[in-house]
């Protein structure tokens, strides 16, 4: 089967949604079909690769021109099964990951009502919800990696429930899996964290979307025992005084981008993502595949995932009180009880894997794709 993948970016160790799409690229290449990519860049060794080239500066130059540029590479090519994972037009089987962004007018501005009507009629949010009705309006079939998302596209696009599919996302479990006890501890040394600190891990870019600063708040509610490692942004003006206001800044330890995730998933005693929307943020898997418990929210697909292990773990949206009690219930456990939430998290992320998620896409496309 000849199958085109378009996003913008696609790449191992650039975030997960590029992540995501040479993890599927290059699976469906080992499955025996013809696969291409169209994007500005592409590092899938092995992999067909057509430029669809971004130009300007600022997002909205970038997302107008990806989105042309896409449209003219995808007509130039023979035809195919298109599986888009970006704002495109045309596609056979789109996937929404990224935040859906009419639901996220509404869910990240909510505590603000003027902000938000003011947001979504800026140029920016206009092309991009413009962009989001184009795709979704002209694409045959729709895939989400949750049920919360399939929920929101009824809500906001009034789109058909049988059009769209739940396909959740799979983790490696041959890189993200338990370590052993001495080996957490030589983790624990080498990122300089205590034996008897209990330390709450929290990763993510996008730090105000994700919620780290409702964990700095609820982490100021909790003993001084209590420590953040913050992966994947560094320590900013702003963050720092907020550590220092609640007094809890010589607590948080920032360690900024890493290649090596799953040993920092494992030196942390508890995996914190308080997000106020995501349609599944895969670290929530990554982190249940290395035995590693997670507090998350219900505006986080990947609450799905979580929900069946331990429902005392998710709290409705951010709010740092809400969330230091779902925190304290987990320090409160007794020790053979977090040592059975731990093995319960990498049991149940084992139902998670790429060989079922692309097994049930190749499926998808087979059924539903209609050829030329």
């Amino acid at each position: 089967m000849k199958i085109t993948i378009v996003r913008r970016r696609c790449g191992l160790n650039l975030g997960g949604a590029e992540g995501y799409c040479a993890n599927v690229a290059f699976r469906f290449k080992e499955r025996g079909h013809d696969v291409r990519i169209v994007a500005d860049a592409s590092s899938v060794n092995g992999v067909s690769f057509v430029r669809a080239r971004v130009a300007g500066r600022g997002s909205i130059l970038k997302n107008l021109s990806f989105f042309m540029e896409s449209q003219l590479a995808l007509n130039r090519l023979a035809p195919s099964c298109v599986y888009g994972l970006s704002r495109i037009r045309g596609a056979d089987f789109l996937r929404i990951s990224d935040p859906l962004h009419a639901a996220w007018l509404e869910l990240g501005y909510r505590d603000n009502l003027i902000l938000a009507i003011l947001r979504r009629f800026s140029l920016r949010h206009s092309l991009l919800l413009w962009q989001e009705r184009q795709a979704i309006r002209s694409c045959g079939y729709l895939i989400t990696n949750s049920r919360l998302v399939k929920r929101q596209l009824k809500h906001y696009y009034n789109v058909r429930p049988e059009y769209v599919f739940v396909v959740y996302t799979g983790v490696d479990h041959d890189r993200f899996r338990p370590c052993s006890k001495r080996q957490i501890q030589r983790i624990r040394r080498a990122l300089e964290i205590g034996q008897q600190d209990v330390v709450i891990l929290f990763a993510g870019l996008d730090y105000r979307r994700k919620g780290l600063t409702c964990l700095l708040e609820a982490v100021s509610k909790l003993g001084k025992n209590v420590k953040i490692i913050v992966a994947g942004i560094d320590k900013t003006k702003e963050l720092e005084l907020l550590g220092s206001k609640l007094g809890i800044l010589e607590r948080i330890r920032w360690i900024g981008f890493r290649h090596d995730m799953e040993r920092v998933y494992a030196a942390a005693d508890i995996f914190c993502l308080p997000t106020s929307y995501d349609p599944f943020a895969n670290s929530v898997l990554e982190a249940m595949a290395c035995g590693t418990p997670v507090v998350t929210t219900r505006l986080n697909g990947a609450a799905e995932a979580v929900g069946p292990v331990d429902e005392s773990l998710l709290i409705d949206r951010p709010d740092p009180g809400k969330l230091a009690n779902a925190l304290r219930y987990f320090l409160d456990l007794a020790p053979g009880e977090k040592e059975g939430l731990r093995e319960a998290m990498v049991e149940h992320s084992r139902n998670f894997s790429w060989d079922s998620h692309v097994e049930q896409l190749e499926g998808l496309f087979q059924k539903h794709y209609k050829r030329p």
